[in-house]
């Protein structure tokens, strides 16, 4: 039945199954047999397959335990964990009075801890970051984000609801729609400073790594002019002046975001390098002086016509020539990408646009839209960001 009028829909018919080729045979027999407790018990008995299946268990526990390994993770962001550790090691009784716990939780967090590769045990009370942990601890945008996910899991506490598509009871929709606010508004540029305070916040803290990522997959050298459309507070752009002292600054944000990131900009001595627009680049004319234009984790928050939409924007906007540079997580094979798509994906439900393409559906985008020769660009790491760079 439809849900507005109540009407019937008619029969769909259903897809034909694939032919049943040697690879489906097998895997379906495959199934079978790792389903069946006899032959798991027969496994257990071989020490090569008693191995792999423990492996397999390891890897099957790894995802059902993976929401306590997160809020273990999140308690010592919280805490502050990492941060008494940052300077050096401490006790077990320094860090409980550092973190306001009694000695016997401290001890169970601290362990915990150490059993994820977060902190190590140096002597019988003694403790100090692991790598994972000082990487943490050196990141400030990493630590946002992962403050920032408690939200997240709020609105994926209900993801069978949000795959059938229902409505959350706040008429507001999810958390992470209302924190991204321009997911969930019809006129973008009507935002004020409020709103758009928290998220360009945490995409200035976040945007470290990526503009590190970017930087080193592209050079930016070679262009006059960088104009960086929906660049926030101006982070990558002061990422990219250091990088490139000759090169001139421009950014497109919504009115209310370019007033930050000319804020930004001057407090890092750019105020003459830069210039910043203020509009909504899915439909404002572009400033078409620049040589290269960057979109930055764009085109990801956005559903396929916004997508579209921008992307002809740019296409009417900017000179024959120019270079665009199109940056963010894609899905793909490798495991970086296969992570990255796992999790955007979902984080995109939840916020309520956008998704996490492939490389070859974002250069169908860009070509659709009359870009010219769009290549795939690998960077160092594949979870943060792939590149595709095409010419107007």
């Amino acid at each position: 039945m439809t849900r507005a009028a109540g009407i019937a829909e008619p029969a769909r018919a259903m897809p034909p199954h694939p032919p049943p080729t040697l690879a489906i045979r097998l895997r379906h027999w495959r199934n079978r047999q790792i389903a069946s407790p006899r032959f798991r018990r027969l496994m257990s008995r071989l020490p090569i397959a008693r191995w792999i299946a423990n492996r397999k268990a390891n890897q099957l526990f790894r995802l059902t335990a993976g929401f306590i390994h997160s809020q273990i993770l999140g308690s010592c962001v919280r805490l502050g964990l990492f941060d008494q550790l940052a300077e050096g090691g401490r006790t077990t009784d320094a860090l409980a009075e550092a973190c306001q716990l009694d000695r016997g939780r401290m001890l169970l967090l601290l362990e915990q801890a150490e059993r994820l590769g977060l902190i190590r045990r140096m002597a019988a009370d003694f403790w100090m970051l692991d790598d994972a942990g000082a990487v943490v601890a050196g990141d400030p945008g990493l630590a946002a984000m992962i403050r920032h996910h408690d939200m997240l899991y709020r609105d994926l506490g209900q993801l069978d609801d949000l795959l059938r598509g229902g409505a959350p009871e706040d008429v507001h929709g999810t958390e992470l729609a209302r924190f991204w606010a321009y997911a969930r508004s019809g006129a973008v540029t009507g935002l004020d400073a409020e709103a758009v305070a928290p998220y360009s916040s945490l995409m200035r803290l976040s945007q470290a790594m990526i503009a590190d990522c970017v930087l080193g997959a592209h050079d930016f050298g070679r262009y006059r002019c960088l104009l960086d459309i929906g660049g926030g507070d101006g982070a990558f752009l002061v990422a990219a002046a250091k990088a490139y002292p000759a090169l001139e600054l421009r950014l497109f944000d919504l009115p209310a975001v370019a007033a930050r990131a000319e804020d930004h900009l001057a407090a890092h001595g750019l105020a003459q390098r830069s210039r910043v627009h203020g509009g909504d680049f899915g439909q404002a004319p572009i400033p078409d002086d620049a040589d290269c234009v960057t979109l930055i984790r764009i085109l990801c928050d956005h559903d396929d016509g916004p997508a579209r939409r921008i992307l002809r924007n740019l296409y009417r906007s900017l000179q024959p020539g120019t270079q665009l540079v199109v940056a963010e997580a894609m899905a793909g094979p490798s495991e970086g990408a296969r992570l990255a798509a796992s999790y955007f994906s979902l984080y995109f439900l939840a916020m309520g646009s956008g998704r996490c393409r492939t490389g070859s559906e974002i250069q169908n985008l860009l070509s659709e839209a009359g870009f010219r020769s769009p290549r795939i660009v690998p960077t160092s790491s594949p979870l943060l960001a792939t590149l595709i760079v095409a010419t107007r």
